[in-house]
């Protein structure tokens, strides 16, 4: 877990340095926002699917 919060923290860092294609300019002031709520939404996605998954599994355990 610590490898992937590393790994998705310097991504973050090291976009502005990046130009896909022009007119998409990681050096924009707002990309950094951009970002952060994407990677934001994909953690908050991921969080939620593994509660779920969790909840369910302690439910099939009570019922056995």
């Amino acid at each position: 877990m610590r490898s992937v919060f590393i790994t998705l923290f310097t991504a973050l860092l090291l976009s502005p340095l990046a130009q896909a294609h022009p007119g998409h300019d990681h050096s924009h002031w707002s990309s950094y926002a951009i970002h952060a709520a994407w990677i934001g939404s994909v953690v908050l996605a991921i969080a939620v699917g593994f509660s779920l998954l969790k909840r369910r599994n302690i439910k099939n355990k009570q019922e056995k």
